[in-house]
């Protein structure tokens, strides 16, 4: 059996919600009234016994599984109102009002008991811990009435409490944040809110949200901070994560509908937390130190590195002993701020745009790589790719769409970029849709060749988020692991997707025999050869390609 409950303030909404579905009957309770208006009224009169009281709403589900449905709906509604009664009482409820509605519009037959807070003798039920209160309970109704044990899908994407919070909690009787920030998730989101309600319940639980939206909408990640501590969706489990609460916590999300207002929760969040002067000098003060011990940590690296080289034996480097080096020293040296002239430097990375030299550009693109002209002319018009000279120019961008880097072709068919410094850049394109899928490739060309593979076929695709690196560290790391599938399809560089995987364990390492763009190829000169149209199986898909 499952169980749900959530807390609220009106007694007429939760009542006209749960007797106004398809099918739903009142079938017991401890209340006379048979319809919304008459029960809201009969629980008002109770309330008045604790005026202050602003959460006098509980509203509990308790459904079974699909096979246990009895045949005699008078049998089956007088083992329902058992089990309430004995749910009730284990609860504490069994000197309060309640009422117990049966719904029969879905596969699993289910009851919602809307129950007041308020006792009749003007006590209030305790609501804390009523989770596990909740789930001993079930679990003991099952043993009593021999039902089947049902555990929610959600569950299973539930971070599991660690061996030190579970002991934390049986010794002390605390919860940790992490176990504080999933119980009050679950229980915000049981009747399916929008995202910005979301966001805006937890808040109200001294809960700080934050949600990074990127340029095109869809989400780089989410956070939470309880008490001061700071946890991100992923922390806490898949089910928590910005796509997992879509997924398994039911929250809606439209990006039209929902981005402005939930910019504008984050920024009230900051206006009510905004730190005093005496904050802000202490906190000026603690950054100046902490540039310093940076700058310190620097001199001091850079004195080893020098001292290294004239001790180390002269041994020639391959390049992906060269490449894992970097990458090593990349996620070992501190952030130290950019100078005057390295930030001048990020300014100009883009080559001079030449756009006489486009149609050539084109062409190629067009010949040497059977890349479609619908799919060239859209990424120019957008400035993802242009011609510099004689050479294509695809822009590597943050997922919110920052230019940081360029992917330089020459015509010997190699790719340079402009600024090995940057980082969590990458050239990528994005199918319509919130995304669930990335798929990772070596440079642009392989990007878009997995792109159209994919597009030509098959037309049930996930949105995904395809991506070009050059170095592992321009992944967006953080927006990568929230996604339920990650491929690494990184042909032909054995140290790059090792690198990649290295950040991205749970991700699916795929290693074809030759490069994306031949195969891509191949399919194309099949088609021909079929006296098929050049390019028709995706002419009409081009734009389902997300690019604002």
């Amino acid at each position: 059996m499952i169980g749900k409950q959530i807390k609220g303030t009106g007694f007429r909404g939760c009542l006209n919600y749960v007797l106004g579905k398809k099918d739903a009957a009142l079938i017991g309770g401890t209340m006379c009234g048979q319809t919304p208006e008459e029960l809201a009224a009969e629980f008002a009169i109770a309330r008045q016994l604790r005026p202050n009281l602003k959460v006098a709403v509980f509203h509990a589900t308790l459904s079974v599984d699909s096979t246990e449905k009895l045949e005699d709906s008078e049998e089956n509604d007088q083992r329902w109102l058992a089990i309430a009664a004995n749910y009730m009482k284990a609860m504490e409820f069994d000197n309060n009002q309640y009422a117990v509605v049966k719904h029969s519009d879905t596969e699993h037959d289910h009851i919602h008991i809307v129950a007041s807070r308020i006792c009749l003798d003007g006590g209030v039920v305790d609501d804390s811990w009523d989770y596990y209160k909740s789930q001993e309970t079930i679990r003991q109704l099952e043993r009593n009435y021999n039902l089947e044990t049902v555990t929610p899908s959600w569950e299973t994407d539930k971070r599991a409490q660690t061996t030190g919070e579970h002991r934390q909690l049986k010794s002390k009787g605390n919860k940790s944040v992490r176990v504080q920030l999933q119980d009050l998730i679950d229980e915000v989101t049981q009747d399916n809110p929008s995202m910005p309600e979301f966001v805006e319940r937890l808040q109200q639980q001294a809960v700080e949200v934050q949600v990074t939206l990127t340029g095109i909408g869809f989400s780089q990640g989410i956070s939470y901070n309880l008490d001061g501590v700071a946890l991100s969706g992923t922390q806490l489990g898949r089910a928590y994560t910005f796509s997992g609460l879509q997924k398994h916590r039911g929250v809606s999300y439209d990006k039209g509908r929902d981005n402005a207002l939930i910019e504008a929760l984050m920024q009230s969040q900051h206006l009510a937390i905004a730190p005093s002067e005496a904050e802000e000098n202490e906190l000026e003060s603690s950054q100046s130190e902490l540039a310093a011990t940076l700058s310190a940590t620097a001199n001091e690296l850079e004195s080893s590195q020098s001292e290294l080289e004239t001790t180390a034996p002269a041994i020639p480097a391959t390049a992906n002993e060269l490449e894992l080096s970097q990458s090593e020293l990349e996620t070992t040296t501190p952030a130290i701020p950019a100078t005057a002239n390295e930030l001048e430097l990020q300014l100009s990375i883009l080559p001079e745009r030449n756009e006489t030299q486009w149609q050539k550009v084109r062409s190629h693109l067009a010949v040497e790589y059977s890349l479609p002209l619908e799919l060239l002319d859209l990424l120019h018009s957008h400035s993802w790719l242009y011609a510099a000279s004689e050479k294509a120019v695809f822009t590597g961008r943050t997922l919110e769409g920052a230019p940081r880097l360029a992917f330089v072709l020459d015509e010997r068919g190699n790719f340079t970029t402009t600024h090995p410094l940057s980082s969590e850049a990458a050239f990528w394109v994005a199918t319509t849709g919130e995304i669930e899928r990335a798929v990772i490739a070596c440079n642009p060309i392989e990007a878009l060749s997995i792109l159209l593979i994919e597009q030509d076929n098959s037309t049930t695709a996930p949105a995904t988020l395809y991506l070009g690196i050059e170095r592992a560290s321009q992944l967006p790391i953080q927006f990568l692991q929230e996604l339920d599938s990650i491929i690494i399809a990184i042909a032909e560089d054995y140290m790059l997707a090792r690198n990649a995987l290295a950040l991205l364990p749970n991700a699916e390492l795929v290693n074809p025999q030759s490069s994306w763009n031949d195969i891509w190829i191949q399919l194309i000169e099949q088609e021909q050869q079929n006296i098929k149209p050049n390019n028709q199986p995706y002419k009409q898909r081009i734009q389902d390609i997300e690019l604002d």
